[in-house]
């Protein structure tokens, strides 16, 4: 790329203009939100440092990195699922953006870069990462998109058998759904599921973390639902219920519980259609289903296969 081609700005976009990056994007990651980043700084004790790439002063890409400065002799610096691109480009313009954000965060500054990149596991990104000076020490995460441009016949039609007829036998029991951003409501879901995380030993988003990222999004990216017995009075407790946050043009599944009862309902595949449905209509363009792991957690990785997304993998962490 020719020189002077490509620039980087570090900490000097707003939010407003962060958004509008990241609405850009189309797929977008919920690590490379403003509200992620915010919430990861007021728990974690990092520094978040906002950068934006560009190429002939549009533009290109966007990245967030988390700085720890604690980690003795050397700080910490993590990049989760970025950089993100605000549109096509070409090979070299992708390369030439990688290598600015790794002379970012340099070895004889004293900062150890861990940095999983949104890209596919291929050996086309392990010879980009190499190329950048990076290489792999952890394999790749998994989850899957599901496309919401779709309309909801199509959608509904690409469920897996059982679980399209699991929706329909819950949606035969008359569960009442309630949704929007109640602090009530995602207080007792953060509480329980908190609560299933510690006894089960499973790696999760902590319940402060989530309860930090909930209190800086904005509140139509806050989608917190709960499904009740059609019987229940308006002071009963949900059977189950689910937590997604929106970014961008993407939303991410990010929490979800149910009782005993809720199981027997299946009002686990209610509450996630019902989602789908309002997402399609507040515009969002892509569901990101929070991950899955077939080898420690079979059945949930089975129940969110049964959605019908598109399953993808990443290339790796890389140090």
């Amino acid at each position: 790329m020719p020189e002077g081609r490509l620039t980087s700005g570090w900490d000097d976009c707003s939010r407003g203009d962060w958004d509008t990056y990241l609405a850009a994007c189309g797929k977008s990651s919920l690590e490379q939100s403003w509200a992620y980043g915010s919430a990861v700084a007021a728990v974690g004790g990092r520094r978040v440092q906002r950068g934006v790439i560009r190429c002939d002063g549009e533009p290109l890409a966007m990245v967030q990195a988390f700085v720890l400065r604690r980690f003795l002799p050397a700080s910490l610096v993590q990049i989760l699922r970025g950089p993100l691109w605000l549109r096509g480009c070409n090979s070299e313009e992708r390369r030439a953006a990688y290598r600015a954000i790794r002379d970012r965060f340099r070895w004889r500054r004293r900062e150890l870069l861990v940095w999983m990149p949104e890209l596919p596991e291929a050996p086309e990104s392990e010879r980009l990462m190499r190329a950048t000076g990076c290489r792999r020490m952890v394999t790749g995460y998994s989850s899957l998109w599901l496309d919401l441009r779709q309309d909801s016949a199509a959608l509904r039609a690409a469920l897996h058998g059982k679980w399209r007829n699991a929706l329909r036998r819950s949606e035969n029991r008359g569960l009442r759904v309630r949704s929007g951003p109640g602090e009530a409501r995602l207080d007792w879901l953060l509480e329980r599921h908190e609560a299933f995380r510690r006894k089960a030993g499973f790696v999760g988003p902590p319940a402060a973390l989530v309860r930090a990222i909930a209190a800086d999004a904005a509140r139509e990216e806050l989608h917190v639902l709960g499904a009740y017995d059609d019987a229940a009075d308006d002071r009963s407790e949900p059977l189950a219920g689910i937590l997604l946050f929106g970014h961008g043009r993407s939303a991410t599944y990010y929490v979800g519980w149910t009782s005993a009862a809720g199981r027997r309902a299946q009002a686990h595949n209610l509450l996630l259609w019902r989602a789908i449905e309002a997402l399609k209509a507040s515009g969002t363009q892509w569901l990101d289903l929070g991950g899955v792991d077939a080898r420690h957690a079979p059945g949930v990785a089975r129940f969110k296969l049964g959605l019908g997304g598109k399953l993808f993998t990443l290339s790796g962490t890389y140090i």
